[in-house]
């Protein structure tokens, strides 16, 4: 397909994905590449999920799983895509596992349903302070500034106050643990104002819904757009990262 690439590190002996089933999927499809065009990697995972709504794969494949909000970021690594499967998985259920949490269901006359990315959603940002100030007492969701820790989403918010007559904003930052319930279901784990007298240490409140979780870490407040968001709703994106098949 015109305009797809593929680039190959001569530095990678080894491809390290924990899932066995998503290793031999990216090995049967890009080999040792560990660098693979976003392009490549979404036909791919449209032949892998067939019955999966395309908007939703197509948008993971490019923004989601390399953890991006840049449309001009081209390509997905294996330790991404390990990085992604770790969180969703196993590999089978990862895209219905993370359309929950990224899209919200609006259903339709016909009875099926359009999917719409969430507002909150950021991915990696190299400094988010002026966003956050700009926008008192709303919340944003993006990726830790360490990008091994799968298993963690940072959570971000100003809150006004008046001091000395003067209505002045602070910084907060917050943690979203993401663990399985029994080894299987997935849960959003965050820690509360209160503190277990036992431990001193806080409570921890978890939740299978990620809205749920977010509304009781930022007491209700409403979410930051993302500029993901702005693109994507406005089909610009979409349009631009969307494949067909026969």
């Amino acid at each position: 397909m015109a305009g797809a690439y593929t680039t190959f590190d001569v530095n990678s002996n080894k491809i390290e994905i924990d899932d066995n089933d998503a290793r031999d999927f990216w090995l049967k499809n890009f080999q040792e590449n560990s660098t693979i065009s976003t392009q490549t990697f979404a036909e791919a995972m449209l032949k892998r999920y067939p019955n999966a709504n395309k908007k939703v794969v197509n948008v993971l494949c490019k923004h989601i799983i390399c953890c991006s909000g840049d449309g001009n970021k081209k390509d997905v690594s294996s330790q991404e895509f390990d990085k992604f499967v770790r969180r969703f998985g196993p590999f089978e259920n990862c895209i219905e596992n993370a359309q929950k949490v990224f899209f919200n269901a609006i259903p339709r006359k016909d009875g099926e349903s359009e999917y719409q990315l969430v507002r909150w959603y950021h991915g990696y940002l190299e400094d988010c302070k002026k966003s956050i100030l700009d926008n008192p007492d709303k919340y944003l969701v993006r990726e830790p500034r360490e990008k091994e820790r799968w298993h963690l989403l940072t959570v971000e918010y100003s809150k006004s106050f008046m001091k000395d007559g003067k209505k002045l904003l602070s910084r907060n930052k917050k943690h979203l643990m993401i663990k399985r319930k029994n080894g299987k279901e997935i849960l959003y784990v965050w820690n509360t104002k209160k503190i277990n007298p036992k431990t001193g240490q806080p409570v921890k409140n978890g939740h299978p819904d990620i809205n749920v979780a977010l509304t009781e870490m930022t007491s209700k407040r409403e979410p930051i757009n993302s500029l993901m968001w702005h693109a994507v709703e406005n089909q610009s994106l979409y349009q631009a990262a969307s494949y067909e098949y026969d």
